[in-house]
């Protein structure tokens, strides 16, 4: 039987088995512990992030960024369309009310233009807009400053969501620490896994102790249980630090093992298709990301990977564009829609060598 390949399995060739060995050895598996703490340290390290607080997952460091920032019902968060749906549903958590801003095509992120122009008009409506989402798509970083010079001149708290972009930088500043609050994500299939769980990146030490205190169910620092607002369970459990941990000391490798795997699909695919590149920044290269001809059709040569065990997977499909979020207003270029009419998503696991690329780019050519 031909082995699978997967899009971006997990690489566990570090130190993982010894450091969660060592968690259960010393019988630490609760939400506390000595891997967790390593864990802040590196994270630390990695972003320049002041405060790092590890969660779960990072649709739960979403949800406590929308919570510290005060954002509730009736409330008007700005997001983009060209993402994950975990960038989204926490703003349906508060009862708050997305509104989805179109992609540039530099970066693949929210258009600052239309951004602006969003914000004008539900100003005019009387509307009340309260903050900004903005994600690091595929590892690609957004037009930072620009959405940052529109959300200063209206008064606006920006979250921004790095679950793709541990690693990237942008004017040697690394995503997730431009705004009041970023996130990452160790979700299975990124970068950098813990199996599951999240981080909550700020510089701000208020904001932290309240995001560290609603994680914790709200419990307040006293000698008997007192809640005095709304907690959640969003910990992370010390063995999946350890997993997280051993993967972060290889942040550098993999960055790199990812940028030549995306290296060899540009030169193996050129003249059949166009590979994704950064513009401005320093990327992750998490997901190597191509565009076919205008004429051909992504499903039928993801069915033709299939065929040979490969996984790929279509671009994110909108979000206006999701059954759950119909009724929701839309700003539009066209450009999100083009993307994902034309594009795929490539296996890019670290394990892969540049034999694997070539059998891949072989299909994909004899496909089209």
């Amino acid at each position: 039987m031909q082995k699978r390949v997967y899009l971006s399995p997990p690489d566990l060739s570090g130190n993982e088995l010894k450091y969660v060995q060592e968690a259960l050895a010393s019988n630490w598996v609760a939400p506390v512990g000595p891997q967790l703490d390593a864990l802040v340290f590196q994270l630390k390290k990695a972003t320049g992030a002041e405060y790092v607080l590890p969660v779960n997952s990072g649709t739960s460091a979403i949800h406590l960024a929308l919570l510290a920032l005060n954002v509730a019902q009736g409330d008007i968060v700005f997001c983009p369309t060209f993402t994950f749906a975990a960038t989204v549903f926490p703003i349906l958590y508060q009862k708050a009310t997305p509104i989805f801003i179109d992609c540039e095509a530099d970066t693949w992120n929210m258009d600052p233009v239309l951004l602006e122009q969003a914000i004008i008009d539900s100003i005019q409506q009387h509307k009340k807009p309260k903050a900004i989402i903005l994600a690091h798509i595929y590892g690609f970083a957004a037009k930072i400053d620009a959405i940052l010079a529109v959300a200063g001149k209206y008064n606006l708290s920006v979250i921004e969501d790095a679950a793709e972009s541990l690693g990237t930088s942008y004017h040697a500043k690394h995503t997730g620490t431009f705004s009041e609050i970023g996130i990452l994500s160790f979700n299975g299939n990124k970068l950098v896994t813990g199996g599951n769980g999240g981080a909550v990146l700020t510089n701000d030490q208020m904001l932290y102790e309240h995001m560290l205190r609603l994680s914790n169910q709200a419990k307040e620092d006293k000698p008997y249980y007192e809640h005095k607002e709304i907690g959640y369970n969003y910990r992370m459990c010390n063995v999946n630090a350890a997993i997280a941990l051993a993967q972060t000391e290889q942040l550098d490798q993999k960055i790199a093992k990812k940028k030549k795997i995306r290296d060899w699909y540009a030169l193996h695919l050129k003249g059949f298709a166009t590979v994704k590149y950064v513009v401005e920044g320093i990327d992750n290269a998490w997901l190597t990301c191509i565009l076919l001809p205008d004429q051909v059709k992504p499903e039928a040569v993801q069915q033709k990977l299939e065929e040979h065990q490969i996984e790929s997977r279509r671009l994110w499909n909108p979000m206006n564009a999701q059954p759950v979020f119909e009724k929701e207003i839309f700003y539009s270029n066209g450009i999100a829609d083009s993307i994902y009419r034309t594009g795929l998503c490539l296996p890019s696991g670290t394990q892969l060598n540049e034999e694997d690329i070539i059998h891949i780019a072989d299909i994909i050519k004899r496909s089209l």
